[in-house]
């Protein structure tokens, strides 16, 4: 009997400290995301969905993302795939980083534009960098991207959502002293 007590004394102790240990390890945060996008050539308004996940390489993001451009504007645009984005310099409470990203283009109403020999489908490469804020669980960002395709420049301004990353004081409570009875 007593060699099953230490057993599980040690066990349970093994277990304490693996799970301490666990707990040390920070892990990086998921920024869910969405943003409004302005595109200067096509004079296009739309929006994209993103998330923003880290990578083990430090400073290292990988953002697959999904936009729309819906129907009112000239092109009826849809674009799906991702982005790499690597953190370049921490000003204060931002980020300023630089990207690179791949997308499949599905151009809706390219037959308008049959004449000029557009696809539906296209394959779209990018290029760009914006700055992101780097704490707290709403996290604002801007970012300017030039799709090589197309030979289009446009601008993005969004947010970005990190659960359980708001802290409601940085200020710890002083707790009033206690008189002897």
């Amino acid at each position: 009997m007593l060699k099953v007590r230490h057993i599980s004394i040690i066990l349970f102790a093994m277990l304490f400290a693996f799970n301490a240990s666990a707990q040390r390890k920070v892990r990086k945060p998921i920024g869910y995301g969405a943003s409004a996008i302005y595109n200067f050539q096509a004079e296009g308004i739309g929006a994209d969905l993103r998330v923003r996940i880290p990578t083990p390489v430090n400073n290292l993001y990988v953002v697959p993302e999904i936009s729309y451009y819906p129907p009112f504007n000239r092109y009826h645009e849809l674009y799906a795939g991702g982005a790499l984005q690597y953190d370049i310099l921490r000003i204060r409470s931002y980020n300023l980083y630089l990207l690179g990203a791949a997308y499949y283009n599905f151009w809706i109403n390219a037959d308008d534009y049959a004449p000029e020999g557009k696809k539906k489908h296209n394959f779209a490469p990018e290029a760009g960098g914006g700055l992101v804020r780097n704490r707290g669980c709403w996290r604002p960002f801007i970012e300017n991207r030039y799709d090589f395709k197309w030979k289009e420049d446009n601008l993005r301004i969004g947010i970005y959502y990190y659960p359980g990353q708001c802290r409601k004081s940085t200020r710890r409570e002083k707790c009033p002293t206690v008189k002897g009875i």
